[in-house]
């Protein structure tokens, strides 16, 4: 079973998503969440979980820096934003840093 961490400062996204989202049929079980950077940061390398699912713009640390901190200690991690900002510079420098999806809020 994969090992997914939720980190987003929207506290009823992260809600949603671990309740929505039907983890289990997908082999995935959500094994942390976080509501900022820094706290994302320090769970995933407490967790070393095989997927995280993020937002951009968060207290502490953004997403974006939280994930560079991230990419060369665990490269093999599928790192996804899911991210109410639109603007183009946020998802190039995402792809740059290897993320795999770049979602837009609100997100089906």
């Amino acid at each position: 079973m994969y090992k997914v961490v939720l980190v987003d400062d929207e506290r009823l996204i992260v809600k949603g998503l671990s309740s929505v989202v039907p983890w289990a049929e997908m082999d995935c079980q959500v094994v942390g969440t976080a509501y900022d950077g820094a706290g994302g940061l320090a769970l995933i390398r407490q967790l070393q979980p095989d997927i995280v699912l993020t937002d951009i713009r968060m207290p502490n640390m953004d997403g974006l820096t939280m994930l560079a901190a991230l990419r060369s200690e665990y490269p093999g991690m599928q790192m996804s934003v899911l991210t109410a900002y639109r603007d183009f510079d946020y998802a190039r420098q995402a792809l740059n840093l290897g993320v795999c999806r770049y979602l837009l809020k609100p997100s089906n």
